[in-house]
């Protein structure tokens, strides 16, 4: 996403790539996900993620669905309604101790999570079995409602689920029998139980799938985010490729001129030559009693002649020497806040890959400055790709130009989860051959060694910080023409 006030358009979805008229072999290979590029690591750690995400959504379901059995005792056991009252107040303590010291001693999600689902379902089941028949109907009928919305909404191994819809009939049937009812097993499967062992059994199932639906999602996702990673990688290195072709054919038409221009002297230089020996001969149809001395002469044109064409070798050999392979700046004079903007829209699409968004700030007045336009759009899309490709995800990074003390200062902010000041030290000092390409394009985090190598060479400068005070920040200077 880019935010612009209107001066950049509104993004829209790519669509997926069809698949009809793909064979039935071809389109399952196509949906499969290579596992194998998961690292078991990051895989474990986005299932805790979204697994503690899902615990904390059911847990204060739990809490706060207390209200509800309230209106339950109130008006299905009125005569126990305080004592009731009471269980419920005392389970929701528990709970919320469970909750709050398992955060405090950094627990796993699943103790916490089984341990509040047990407290809680074991007094429904408690209710349930220990209330007469005549009022055990609302009962089951909001245990079971209970237990399938956690099943629907916790991520958990299907096993839990089982353990703790078991332990319930335990609880139930065993008070069942306690409390010595005439009606038999019977009457419990009449009056709400029935209902309750199916809509629970099932539910099981309900855990099973959707632990499946989203392990997969989360494989899903891990997949796509390395994609994307990747995406950013090949879109630098296209622009690298890009960089290196510009400047190769500015060197060549720089070269071709030159060349033009010594073949344009050649030419000149040996007209000259052609109508020196003209007169020459003329000088020899004059004087041609004296035949001795024409012969000198012409002699001496020979010999000036032949210093010409060895002038003219000569120029031939600096020609074709011109070309030495140093990389020369080609000065201009020009705004550069386009250069800035075209940057941020280029990088438009990667940015949101991360789900980030760009907000660009231009200074309203025009920054002229004396440096290579090309160059410039190199560095620009350089540094600001690889801040893309290196800050936190969902988060806004800010383009800001202004003018500081006939200085152009160029910056981009992030405040999302500081990368650290001692791994940009070590990006922005990784570069060892600055000539290197190859080297500049296959090395993580090499863009900002070359990008702060190009910005020196043009005279400027490129600070940066990363803290929690001030995130991610970076910051380049070039002295205004």
């Amino acid at each position: 996403m880019l935010e612009n006030s209107g001066q950049f358009g509104a993004l829209r979805p790519v669509d997926h790539p069809l698949t009809v008229g793909y064979p039935k072999q071809k389109m399952i290979n196509y949906h499969k996900i290579p596992y194998v590029n998961i690292a078991p690591e990051q895989f474990e750690e986005e299932m805790e993620k979204n697994g503690t995400f899902y615990a904390n959504v059911a847990i204060w379901t739990m809490l706060f669905s207390l209200p509800l059995f309230w209106v339950l005792d109130l008006l299905f056991s009125k005569p126990q309604w305080v004592n009731y009252m009471f269980l419920r107040v005392v389970c929701f303590a528990v709970s919320y101790l469970i909750y709050w010291f398992g955060n405090k001693q950094r627990w796993n999600y699943l103790l916490s999570l089984n341990l509040i689902v047990a407290v809680n379902l074991g007094l429904a089941a408690f209710s349930c079995g220990i209330l007469p028949a005549s009022a055990s109907m609302p009962y089951y009928m909001l245990a079971s409602v209970m237990v399938l919305l956690l099943n629907t909404t916790i991520f958990w191994k299907p096993i839990y689920s089982m353990m703790h819809v078991g332990l319930t009939y335990v609880v139930i049937l065993l008070l069942y029998s306690i409390t010595g009812r005439d009606d038999g097993y019977a009457g419990l499967i009449r009056n709400g139980g029935g209902v309750y062992f199916l809509i629970s059994s099932f539910s099981c199932l309900i855990a099973h799938n959707r632990y499946l639906i989203v392990r997969r999602e989360i494989q899903k996702n891990l997949i796509i985010e390395e994609s994307n990673k990747r995406l950013l990688e090949q879109n630098e290195m296209i622009n690298d490729q890009h960089q290196v072709i510009e400047e190769a054919n500015r060197r060549l038409k720089q070269l071709s001129d030159y060349r033009q221009n010594t073949l344009n002297i050649m030419i000149h230089d040996l007209k000259n030559f052609i109508g020196s020996n003209q007169i020459s001969i003329d000088l020899i149809n004059r004087t041609s009693s004296n035949l001795t001395m024409d012969q000198k002469e012409i002699l001496s044109y020979i010999t000036m002649g032949n210093e010409k064409l060895h002038y003219l070798s000569q120029k031939l050999s600096d020609s074709a020497d011109a070309d030495t392979g140093k990389v020369t700046f080609n000065l201009e004079d020009f705004d550069i806040i386009p250069e800035v903007e075209k940057a941020a829209i280029s990088l438009v699409d990667a940015a949101s890959m991360k789900q980030i968004s760009l907000q660009v700030n231009l200074s309203p007045n025009p920054l002229v400055v004396n440096l290579d336009r090309i160059f410039i759009r190199h560095i620009l899309f350089k540094l600001l790709s690889n801040v893309i490709r290196f800050v936190q995800k969902s988060t806004v990074i800010s383009i800001h130009t202004s003018e500081s003390e006939n200085y152009c200062v160029i910056e981009f902010i992030n405040m999302g989860k500081p990368i650290g000041m001692a791994q940009l030290t070590e990006y922005f000092n990784k570069l060892q051959n600055p000539n290197s390409h190859d080297s500049a394009t296959n090395q993580s985090g090499l863009g900002f060694s070359v990008s702060k190598k190009m910005i020196e060479d043009m005279g400027g400068e490129l600070t940066y910080n990363s803290n929690d005070t001030y995130g991610n920040y970076f910051k380049i200077k070039f002295k205004l023409a």
